[in-house]
């Protein structure tokens, strides 16, 4: 059953891989909202500051998708 392997050391850590991963594209495509929506109201965009958040999400999502598969495939 898929509950019983959750509750696995294991799946525990897939599961927080996975959250770091889905945050990551959570948290771009807010950023990329906003800098659609951001020139319709008139406000300034720091391309510096999106430029930074855009690359942080990226790595968050690769970064956990990368955890993730290593642990479901047992790598060392």
């Amino acid at each position: 059953m898929v509950i019983d392997k959750l509750l696995t050391r294991r799946g525990w850590r897939v599961v927080a891989h996975s959250m770091l991963a889905a945050a990551g594209i959570g948290l771009l495509y807010i950023l990329t909202t906003m800098a659609m929506e951001a020139p319709r109201h008139g406000d300034p965009l720091n391309w510096w500051i999106l430029g930074v958040g855009i690359t942080l999400s990226l790595w968050s999502a690769v970064l956990g998708s990368m955890l993730a598969k290593a642990e479901l495939i047992d790598w060392r």
